[in-house]
C-alpha cells in the first residue's frame, strides 16, 4: 500500500442497496445537477480514465484502480461540476474499495486482477492521502452543492481517519499516517509521507473540525519542515521518532520522486499557508531552471539529481503552481510549453498514463483558473457555487 514503493514500480463487491439509498439521499438522485463547467481536460481525462460505472482506471499499470486514483477523480469532478460523474465514482469508491461503507469504514487502497483470476480488492490497507482527499471533496460537494449527504459521510469519514490513520509522534505531536499497518516502527517511530498534507486541506479541516487533530498535524509537519527539507527537495518518506528528531526513512534508499512531486504542488497552490514550505524547496526550482524540466528523482539529503534524465510529464504539471509561486515566468512558460506538447500528443492518441494527466489537471487546472482555495482552505471553482 506504500505509495513510495506503488510508484518505484513505475508506476467484487457491489452493493445495490447502498447505491439505492445514496441516489435516493441526493438531491440530485444521482443525476446530474447541470452540465458541466467548460473544462475541457477534464472531459479529456474522464474520457480516457473514467469508466460510465465511475471506476478510475490506471490503463498504463495493469488497468489496476486505487483509493488515490478514485479522490482525484472525485476532486475533479467537483471542480468541473460534473455530478453525475461525481455520484459514480463515488458509488463504486464505496462499493468496490469499501463494501458499501464508504465513511463507516476506509476504502481499500488497491483493486485489480488478482492472482485467483478475479477482480477485486488485491490489498485491504487504506492510503489515507486519498481517505482525506475524499473527505475533504465530500465536505466541499456538500456546501457547494448544498447536498447534506455528502457533508454527513464526509465528517463519518474524516473521523475513520482520525481513528485509524493518525499516530501519536509524542514530542513531534499527532503525524497522518500514511496508511493504517506499516507505518508506525519500532522504538517509537513513524514514517511519514509529506505529500500527504496538502497544506489548503488541513487548514480547511481544523475549521471543519475544530476538535480533531489537524490544527496539530499541521503544526508540527511546519515545526519538522526545515529538517524535512534540508537540502531544499522534498523525500517521497522521512521516518520521525517521539523525541521529534527527524531522519531520512530507514525502510527504503531515501528518494525524492513520484510522491514527493506533489509536496511542490500543493505548496505552490495553497498560499500564505504554505509560504514558508516553498520558500524552503526553492532548490527544486533551481533544479528545473538548469535542467529545462522537472527531475524525475533526487537524493532528498543531499538534493542532486539520482536519475538518468527522464522527466516525466506529469511533473511539468505539478509545477507549475510551485514556478509561480515563486515568481518564476520563464520556467513556467517552459514547463507550460511541454505540457501543452504532451497534451497534443495524447490527442493524437499516443499512449499517456493516468498518473501524469492527474498531476496536468491539477497543476494546469489551477495555474488556468479553474480552481483556487481561500485562506480557510474552501474550494473556490470557476463555476462558482
Amino acid at each position: 500500500m506504500d505509495g513510495h514503493c506503488r510508484r518505484e514500480s513505475r508506476l467484487r463487491l457491489t452493493s445495490v442497496v447502498y447505491g439505492f439509498v445514496l441516489c435516493a439521499l441526493l438531491p440530485s438522485g444521482c443525476t446530474a445537477a447541470g452540465s458541466p463547467a467548460q473544462w475541457p481536460d477534464w472531459s479529456d481525462f474522464a474520457g480516457r480514465f473514467v469508466q460510465a460505472d465511475g471506476r478510475v482506471i490506471d490503463l498504463t499499470f495493469e488497468q489496476k484502480s486505487t483509493s488515490e486514483g478514485q479522490s482525484y477523480g472525485l476532486f475533479f469532478a467537483l471542480v468541473g461540476n460534473d455530478r453525475s460523474r461525481f455520484d459514480a465514482i463515488l458509488k463504486w469508491t464505496s462499493d468496490n474499495l469499501a463494501a458499501g461503507q464508504l465513511g463507516d469504514r476506509l476504502p481499500a487502497w488497491l483493486w485489480g486482477l488478482r492472482a485467483d483470476g478475479r477482480w477485486g480488492i488485491k490489498d485491504e490497507n487504506p492510503a489515507s492521502d486519498a481517505d482525506v482527499w475524499l473527505a475533504y471533496t465530500l465536505l466541499e460537494a456538500g456546501r457547494l452543492w448544498r447536498a447534506p449527504a455528502y457533508t454527513d459521510m464526509g465528517r463519518r469519514l474524516l473521523n475513520q481517519v482520525r481513528l485509524h490513520e493518525v499516530g501519536d509522534a509524542g514530542a513531534a505531536g499527532p503525524v497522518l499516517l500514511p496508511g493504517s499497518v506499516g507505518f508506525a516502527l519500532e522504538h517509537g517511530r513513524f514514517r511519514v509521507d509529506p505529500s500527504y498534507l496538502p497544506g489548503f486541506v488541513f487548514q480547511y479541516l481544523w475549521t471543519a473540525d475544530a476538535a480533531g487533530p489537524w490544527k496539530s498535524i499541521w503544526d508540527g509537519y511546519l515545526r519538522m519542515a526545515p529538517l524535512v527539507f534540508a537540502a531544499g527537495v522534498a523525500p517521497d518518506l522521512f521516518v520521525v521518532d517521539s523525541a521529534g528528531k527527524v531522519s531520512a526513512d530507514s525502510e527504503s534508499a531515501p528518494s525524492g520522486s513520484y510522491d514527493a512531486i506533489r509536496v511542490y504542488l500543493w505548496a505552490g497552490m495553497a498560499g500564505e499557508n504554505s509560504r514558508d514550505l516553498v520558500k524552503l524547496l526553492a532548490k527544486y526550482a533551481v533544479l528545473v531552471r538548469t535542467l529545462g524540466a522537472p527531475p524525475e528523482k533526487v537524493d532528498p539529503r543531499t538534493g542532486m539529481v539520482t536519475s538518468s534524465g527522464y522527466s516525466p510529464t506529469g511533473y511539468s504539471g505539478a509545477v507549475l503552481p510551485f514556478l509561480t509561486a515563486l515568481g518564476d515566468r520563464p520556467t513556467v512558460a517552459i514547463q507550460q510549453e511541454r505540457v501543452r506538447a504532451a497534451l497534443e500528443s495524447a490527442a493524437r492518441g499516443v499512449a499517456t498514463n493516468y498518473y501524469d494527466r492527474a498531476l496536468i489537471l491539477f497543476g494546469k487546472g489551477w495555474l488556468d483558473g479553474q480552481y483556487r482555495f481561500d485562506p480557510n482552505g474552501r474550494l473556490e471553482p470557476k463555476w462558482g457555487p
